[in-house]
């Protein structure tokens, strides 16, 4: 009764979420392949290999909430992932700090054909992000497993709870490894058209950007996005502190409300979404969103320039 119960509330929830979604038509069908998915891969040993948006493809596996939703959703993470399409230019470097998967690195470079730095430090993870690039054949991504901090050496991450795991103390050995870390000014010293960062390492955010002055210094970065989900508060620090990182080198919260094609100021962060856009030069980001038409049909984005 118990476990009929969980699978009730579970599918309950997700019915809801899809009836919420806008790239939703028809959320009995998205519930339908919602359903089916769960099945299918409860019955494979294997990844099995799923198509997406513009004939991309990934790897699947039971519990890879990094990209799952991508299947009945069509596209996770939607405000933020349409903005970065909207964003990015194919001249552009988007830089992927805790790429999971690859959800957006399958976006920066497979869709709009940015160049990628794509950033996983866990073994088993990476080689999926890796499999994932390679499925595709995307030649403009470049793979780094590697743990980002505030100073080079090495650190301790946990490799049993998908995109969630996180650095932990170095005296937990089960559901562990141990990872090489650096700081990102030293790991991207010689780059120099960094345009956009994204930021998921589950709470270690302000470690990142402790390691990282001389980028953010770079007036060519324009915006992070950034995952902040109270899971600092598993480091000891408040989530103001890297608020004030993030001001003190220009870049005020957003969120992209894709409805209405608007960015809207925040006063703190985005409370309706773990992630928060971080914007320096809004007039640029505003010109440059303004510049394209993006049209989602089903599995099928078409990128316009705008007629003005």
């Amino acid at each position: 009764m118990i476990k009929y119960n969980f699978i009730k509330n579970k599918i309950n929830e997700r019915y809801n979420q899809l009836i919420d979604h806008p790239l939703v038509m028809n959320p009995w069908i998205g519930l339908i392949k919602y359903i089916y998915l769960n099945l299918r891969l409860r019955l494979k040993q294997k990844p099995i290999v799923m198509r997406w948006i513009n004939n991309l493809k990934y790897h699947l596996s039971l519990g890879d909430s990094g990209v799952i939703d991508n299947y009945y959703f069509y596209l996770s993470e939607y405000q933020e992932s349409i903005f970065l399409i909207k964003y990015l230019k194919r001249i552009d470097t988007f830089v992927d700090i805790g790429s999971n998967h690859g959800h957006y690195t399958l976006i920066s470079s497979g869709l709009v054909g940015s160049r990628t730095i794509s950033i996983e430090p866990v073994k088993e993870t990476f080689k999926r992000l890796k499999m994932n690039v390679e499925l595709n054949t995307l030649e403009n991504v470049e793979l780094i497993q590697f743990g980002i901090s505030n100073e080079e050496g090495y650190l301790n991450i946990s490799n049993d709870k998908g995109p969630m795991n996180r650095i932990i103390d170095n005296t937990i050995k089960s559901n562990s490894e141990e990872i090489k870390v650096t700081t990102l000014d030293k790991l991207l010293r010689n780059e120099n058209n960094i345009s956009v960062i994204k930021i998921d390492v589950e709470g270690y955010e302000k470690q990142v950007l402790e390691g990282s002055a001389k980028l953010l210094m770079n007036q060519f970065l324009n915006v992070i996005i950034i995952e902040l989900n109270n899971s600092n508060e598993f480091y000891n620090y408040h989530e103001d502190e890297i608020l004030c990182i993030l001001k003190k080198y220009g870049f005020k919260p957003y969120t992209y409300n894709y409805r209405k094609e608007l960015l809207v100021p925040l006063v703190k962060k985005n409370y309706k979404s773990y992630n928060t856009i971080f914007i320096r030069n809004i007039d640029t980001v505003k010109e440059r969103i303004n510049s394209k038409t993006v049209v989602i049909n089903r599995n099928r984005i078409s990128i316009e320039k705008t007629v003005i």
